[in-house]
């Protein structure tokens, strides 16, 4: 297990596959969750206690919930993960960002993988996206700019808790 991904017993996790749509497509900073299948409610799990939600579109946050500061910049040729999760509240979508690395030819290089950042239990991961902005990108920020930008590509994960490696895709 990835030591970075909190304990295996934190109890913070979604019960419900949720879908993550409105990211690498769309001229906007939001991003849609429905649950998968038929249910309308997605679930999920905070330090034992259980929420619901219906489906929503939420606006991309602008700080890391982490750090409390504004997201880093993807310059050219780098890259990083992104884990969108849930609070207690209900109302809104958080995201932290995890270490930015070096990519080439829109992979990252030399293996290097972007590690997931630290998450606090208190946050309900159901995504993560991988972010790459290539050489020939401007500089792009999550939750300031459009998702749509030329030369970004993100492939977003949905997920019930983090996996316990970093993830290339």
């Amino acid at each position: 297990m990835n030591s970075n991904t909190g304990s295996p017993s934190s109890g913070s996790y979604f019960t419900t596959k949720t879908v993550c749509t409105g990211v690498a497509t769309t001229a906007a900073t939001t991003v849609i969750i429905t649950p998968a299948g038929t249910g309308a409610v997605l679930q999920y799990c905070i330090k034992g206690k259980a929420y619901n939600m219906a489906a929503a579109t939420f606006a991309t946050p602008t700080v890391d919930i982490v750090t409390g500061a504004a997201f880093l910049p993807l310059l050219a040729n780098k890259g990083c993960v992104f884990v969108l999760a849930m609070d207690a509240g209900v109302t809104t979508m958080r995201a932290a960002q995890g270490p930015i690395v070096d990519i080439t030819s829109s992979s990252f290089s030399g293996g290097s993988r972007s590690e997931f950042p630290v998450m606090p239990d208190t946050l309900a991961p159901f995504a993560y996206i991988v972010a790459k902005q290539s050489s020939a990108g401007t500089t792009w920020t999550f939750g300031s700019a459009n998702w749509n930008q030329a030369e970004l590509t993100c492939a977003v994960v949905d997920v019930l808790t983090l996996p316990g490696r970093p993830q290339a895709s």
